[in-house]
């Protein structure tokens, strides 16, 4: 199963960003939302936001929260891949926004470059003003000098790229993302990765993510199979171990690919010896598995019972009656879910 990926990546003027941020959505096949490319593209097609943002723009004013807040929830609630949301939030107040609208967020990746280095990168790099594309002479050269890859249309210096002028944009940025990093910290969403290149970072990343969407992905499918064994109203703990001699002349020792189609949830033994006592399993080494709502125990009253598959814990609802020993009970009226390592009756 295909687990979405939701992710913001978090970087300054020069850290490789666009860089990295490329190689996450190749690897990955996520839509790339940049409130950059966002804007540049309405930008392009004249649309009223265009207008609205170029008008903007040309007075030397910044765009306001409102309209780049708007276009990116728009954009993120109507897009059903992953998605790497680059160039946005840009403050606490957007942080906030997001969690309001209730847009999940998987990870949040930072990227911490020295300033030395990013203001030394920056001596060597070229734009592509149309569409944003960025390279560097060292590190990501264009193939025809002062061409873009694309159009084959000229690249240009920023002005503002300049050692004066970057170092005062890299301790602007410095205190604007304090807030932004302390937001997604406290909900224990961010990762950071030290370096100086991205061909250094980006191994880092890229297994950083796969054990991530590994993770994420079993742990979904956890949930779907709980889910289903639940729905079908099979139990979802196990027993000990307990037969008496009559039932003892019926058993047969088998191994759990051998009962796969049995009527009942043994889907979780596997090479394991298990007992069948006329339709009813019992894990030989004392732990019955789910799945089957008639079945033997012999439990003491404080021994807490773990779910092999789930990982709750159970307990005696009531003191053992011995007078049910070797019979089929319901395990419903003698057990209870342990919650919050209370021992409370389970709803």
């Amino acid at each position: 199963m295909a687990s979405k990926l939701r992710l913001i990546i978090l970087g300054a003027p020069g850290s490789g960003k666009g860089t990295i941020s490329s190689r996450i959505i190749n690897e990955f096949k996520m839509a790339h939302i940049s409130s950059g490319d966002i804007l540049r593209s309405n930008i392009q097609q004249k649309t009223d936001l265009g207008l609205k943002v170029k008008d903007l723009i040309s007075k030397g004013q910044l765009v306001t929260d409102d309209i780049i807040t708007k276009v990116i929830i728009q954009e993120l609630k109507k897009t059903k891949a992953s998605w790497l949301l680059d160039g946005f939030p840009r403050n606490l107040n957007q942080c906030r926004i997001l969690d309001n609208e209730k847009i999940s967020i998987d990870r949040v990746i930072n990227l911490e470059v020295p300033f030395e280095e990013i203001t030394n990168r920056l001596k060597h790099r070229w734009i592509h003003p149309p569409s944003g594309r960025v390279y560097n002479l060292e590190f990501n050269p264009p193939k025809i000098p002062r061409k873009d890859d694309v159009t084959g249309e000229p690249l240009i210096q920023r002005p503002d790229d300049s050692e004066d002028v970057v170092l005062k944009r890299l301790n602007i940025y410095k205190q604007q993302i304090k807030p932004i990093i302390d937001f997604y910290s406290s909900k224990d969403l961010v990762e950071t990765f030290t370096g100086r290149t991205s061909n250094y970072l980006w191994p880092l990343i890229k297994d950083n993510l796969i054990d991530f969407k590994n993770n994420k992905e079993a742990s979904e499918l956890k949930v779907q199979h709980d889910k289903k064994i639940l729905a079908s109203n099979e139990p979802v703990t196990h027993t000990g171990q307990m037969y008496s001699m009559d039932d003892y002349r019926k058993i047969r020792f088998e191994t759990g690919p051998k009962l796969v189609n049995k009527n009942f949830a043994i889907n979780l033994i596997k090479e394991d010896p298990v007992v069948v006592c006329d339709q009813r399993v019992i894990w030989s080494s004392g732990g019955g598995p789910l799945g089957h709502p008639k079945i033997f125990i012999n439990l003491s009253n404080n021994e807490i019972h773990d779910c092999q598959y789930s990982g709750r814990k159970f307990i005696m609802r009531k003191f053992y009656d011995p007078s049910i020993h070797g019979k089929s009970i319901d395990y419903k009226d003698y057990l209870i879910e342990m919650k919050k390592n209370e021992f409370d009756i389970a709803a």
